[in-house]
């Protein structure tokens, strides 16, 4: 088995993570019960990230989230309600296939039109390059999805917003669709 193979086969089962501090290669060494010198495993990895062309970011709806509330000066308050949007939309199969930046923008003005924060700014419109009629649908399946009945099954994002750590945002009431509709029309 090559040192790719096997290097693979160790990292891909594993869950994509946030480190902070990632493995060391006498770790890896370890891992691979020094079945490899130290400069094949340099190599390999070396080789592994030019295949990959070195992109090996994963772009995820909460970090252009935090980049765009970033851009307003969003409070955390509102940034916390637009990342209660955010996890809730991972339960809808229709938003699922929505890009993470577009998904992202959309919990965030659906976030700064329940605040009565104004509407998508040319700020953020700059930053993520779309207009307010592009999040639009996103946000309609969004409120629809909030509208709806919780599912006893699926209560833990909810129970986790409901939290006084989170603001409680889960236990604010959605804003009126009257509102929500003259804001996206603008």
């Amino acid at each position: 088995m090559t040192p790719l193979v096997h290097i693979l086969q160790l990292l891909l089962p594993q869950p994509v993570s946030k480190e902070r501090s990632p493995p060391c290669v006498d770790d890896f060494l370890y891992i691979c019960d020094d079945a490899y010198k130290r400069e094949e495993l340099i190599a390999m990895e070396a080789k592994i990230l030019q295949a990959l062309s070195f992109d090996i970011n994963i772009p995820i709806p909460y970090r252009f989230l935090r980049r765009y509330a970033k851009c307003v000066s969003a409070g955390m308050d509102t940034l916390t309600l637009a990342r209660f949007f955010c996890e809730m939309s991972l339960m809808e199969m229709d938003l699922v296939e929505e890009r993470g930046s577009l998904l992202a923008s959309a919990c965030l003005l659906l976030a700064l039109i329940s605040k009565d924060l104004g509407g998508w700014s040319p700020i953020l419109q700059f930053h993520s390059g779309y207009q307010t009629s592009d999040l639009a649908p996103v946000i309609r399946k969004l409120y629809e999805m909030l509208l709806a009945p919780a599912d006893d099954k699926l209560r833990a994002i909810r129970n986790k917003y409901s939290h006084k750590v989170f603001f409680e945002v889960a236990s604010l009431p959605l804003v009126d669709t009257d509102i929500l509709e003259n804001a996206l029309s603008q």
